[in-house]
C-alpha cells in the first residue's frame, strides 16, 4: 500500500514565496525516502494562510485513509485551526516552523513540533539586544495573528526582565499599508531598539516605513534564517538588521550544506526551515521504518522519536515540543542574510 505525507501550507497567496519552497524540499526528502523502498508520495494542500481554509483543508487530508501524517502548517493561526482536526482522527501534525507556545499546550496527542517555540526564540533575541544595548529602550510591533503577537509579547517579558523597564507594545494588522501611526508613536519613543513579530512581508513593509521615516537603531525581527525573502523585500531598509531564526543553521555542517547546494541546484533557492522540512520527512519515515502502518502506530513512534536528523539530535517532550530545539541569530548584510556564529544558540 502507498501512504502518503500531507502537506499544508499557503501555495498560491503571499506568502507562497516561502511555502511552495518549502513543498519542494518535503518532495525531494520523499524521493529520497523511496530510494529506501518506503512507498511514499507527498499530498499538497493550499491552507491559503487562512484559518478556516486551513481546518477545511485539514478535514480533506483527513478524509483521505492514504494520508499516514502531516507536515505543516506553515503559519501559527492555520496551525492552531487544524491542530483539532488532526487530533480528533489521530493523524499526526509536525510542524515545521508553528512557533506559537498555546500549540503544544492545547492537549492535542497527534502535535509535533521541529522548531524551537516563540518562548525560546524571543528568550534569545532579547538576550541578544540587551547584550548589547544594555541601557536602551525598545519597543515591540506585533501584526496581530497567532505567530507575531505571542512572539513579541513573549520578547517584551523578556526584555523587561533584564532590563527592569517597561516594553511598549504597538500592534500593526495584516496586509496594512499606512504606517504613519506607528511610526509617530515610535518616533515619539525615540528606541534604541525595534522589534517585529510578524510575517516577512509585513515586516519588510514596516521596516521599509521606519527607513523613510528616518528612525535609527537596532531592528529585530523573527524572520531570519538562509535566503529568508525578507532581505530583498527589505531592500535597503533591512541592512544590518538582527533576526532570530527558530531552526537549525543550515550552513553549520557539511551535511546540512550538500542539502543547501541541492536545494540551489533543483529549487534554486533555500527554503525557510529547509532542515526541518527535509527532517519532518525523515521522522516519519522513521517512524515507517520501524514497522508503524496505522496512524496510531505512525502517532506513537512519531513520539517516541530519537533520531539524528540532519538539524541535530529529535526528541519531543510529552506535549509535542522538541527538547533542546536550536534557534539561531542572522542578519542582513549586503542584500543577504549571513548567520551570526556569535549567536548562535543550540
Amino acid at each position: 500500500m502507498r501512504f502518503a505525507i500531507g502537506f499544508a501550507a499557503p501555495l498560491t497567496t503571499p506568502q507562497s514565496i516561502v511555502g511552495v519552497p518549502m513543498l519542494r524540499t518535503v518532495e525531494m526528502a520523499v524521493a529520497d525516502a523511496r530510494t529506501r523502498r518506503l512507498d511514499l508520495e507527498v499530498l499538497a494542500v493550499d491552507d491559503r494562510e487562512d484559518e478556516r481554509v486551513a481546518a477545511n483543508v485539514a478535514a480533506h487530508l483527513v478524509a483521505d485513509p492514504s494520508v499516514i501524517a502531516v507536515i505543516g502548517h506553515k503559519n501559527s493561526g492555520p496551525s492552531g485551526a487544524a491542530g483539532p482536526v488532526y487530533a480528533a482522527a489521530g493523524l499526526a501534525q509536525v510542524t515545521q516552523c508553528s512557533t506559537d507556545n498555546a500549540l503544544s499546550r492545547a492537549g492535542w496527542p497527534t502535535f509535533f513540533r521541529l522548531c524551537a517555540d516563540n518562548e525560546r526564540q524571543a528568550a534569545v533575541a532579547a538576550e541578544f539586544a540587551f547584550s548589547r544595548l544594555p541601557l536602551a529602550h525598545a519597543i515591540a510591533v506585533h501584526d496581530g495573528t497567532d505567530y507575531g503577537k505571542p512572539l513579541v509579547l513573549a520578547f517584551a517579558s523578556r526584555m523587561q526582565a533584564l532590563s527592569g523597564r517597561a516594553v511598549h507594545v504597538l500592534a500593526m494588522k495584516v496586509g496594512q499599508e499606512d504606517f504613519t501611526e506607528i511610526i509617530d508613536s515610535i518616533r515619539a519613543e525615540s528606541p534604541g531598539i525595534v522589534d517585529f513579530g510578524a510575517t516577512e512581508i509585513e515586516s519588510s513593509k514596516l521596516m521599509k516605513a521606519l527607513y523613510a521615516a528616518g528612525v535609527k537603531g537596532l531592528v529585530m525581527s523573527s524572520e531570519g534564517g538562509p535566503d529568508n525573502p525578507l532581505a530583498r523585500l527589505a531592500g535597503a531598509a533591512g541592512e544590518g538588521s538582527i533576526h532570530t531564526y527558530a531552526g537549525a543553521d543550515p550552513l553549520a555542517t557539511p551535511a546540512r550544506r550538500r542539502l543547501v547546494d541541492r536545494c540551489q541546484a533543483e529549487i534554486g533557492e533555500t527554503p525557510s526551515y529547509v532542515v526541518e522540512c527535509y527532517d519532518a520527512v525523515s521522522v516519519i519515515a522513521s517512524a515507517l521504518e520501524r514497522g508503524a502502518t496505522t496512524r496510531r502506530e505512525i502517532r506513537d513512534a512519531i513520539a517516541a522519536t530519537d533520531l539524528e536528523g540532519l538539524g541535530g539530535r529529535i526528541r519531543f517532550d510529552a506535549a509535542g515540543d522538541r527538547i533542546d530545539a536550536p534557534v539561531s541569530l542572522w542578519q542582513v548584510s549586503g542584500g543577504r542574510m549571513v548567520p551570526m556564529a556569535e549567536g548562535a544558540v543550540s
